[in-house]
C-alpha cells in the first residue's frame, strides 16, 4: 500500500480518543469514579493508546481502575470536543454502554489513580462532573433506554 505524502497528511483532522464506561448498578444508578488527580468525578475510562481500538480501550480502562471485567457493549455516545485544556488537540469521546455492575461491593479501586467510586442517581452523578461534561452522563442514560447511538459534538446532541 502506498503511503500518502507528508503534505497530504498534514491536512488531515488529528484527535485524540477517549473512552467512557456507562455501567449501572442493579438499581439503575451510575456508577461514577473520584480521579486522585482532578476534583470533579468521571466515568471509568480514558485515553486510547496508539494501536488500541475504542472498545479494547474501554475494557482494559475498566479492569485497570476498577479490578473488575465488564462487557463492552453498544457505543452510546459519540462526542467531538474541538478545544480541551486537558489535550493539545481536540477530543473524540467513545462512551460505551458496559451494563450493569451485580456486585459493586466487587470493585477494587487503582489507588494511584481513583481515590472513590460511586453509584448514583444520574443527576446526582452529573452533578459532580466538570461542568463541560455533564451532559454525557444523561446523553448515555438517554441513549441506552432508547436504544440508539447519539452523536453530541460540544456535548449536544445533533437535530434529528
Amino acid at each position: 500500500m502506498t503511503q500518502l505524502p507528508q503534505a497530504v497528511l498534514d491536512g488531515f483532522a488529528t484527535s485524540y480518543a477517549v473512552v467512557c464506561a456507562f455501567a449501572t448498578d442493579p438499581e439503575g444508578r451510575v456508577l461514577v469514579v473520584k480521579p486522585t488527580y482532578r476534583p470533579e468525578w468521571q466515568f471509568v475510562g480514558g485515553m486510547v493508546d496508539r494501536g488500541e481500538a475504542p472498545h479494547e480501550a474501554c475494557a482494559r480502562e475498566i479492569k485497570e481502575e476498577i479490578g473488575i471485567d465488564l462487557p463492552v457493549g453498544d457505543l452510546l455516545l459519540l462526542d467531538y470536543v474541538p478545544a480541551h485544556g486537558f489535550v493539545s488537540a481536540p477530543m473524540t469521546i467513545y462512551v460505551f454502554d458496559c451494563g450493569t455492575v451485580q456486585d459493586p461491593a466487587q470493585i477494587r479501586l487503582q489507588a494511584d489513580e481513583i481515590e472513590s467510586f460511586a453509584c448514583l442517581p444520574t443527576e446526582e452523578a452529573a452533578a459532580r462532573f466538570h461542568p463541560t461534561n455533564r451532559a454525557r452522563i444523561n446523553l448515555a442514560a438517554e441513549a441506552r433506554r432508547a436504544g440508539r447511538t447519539v452523536y453530541a459534538p460540544h456535548g449536544d446532541p445533533m437535530p434529528r
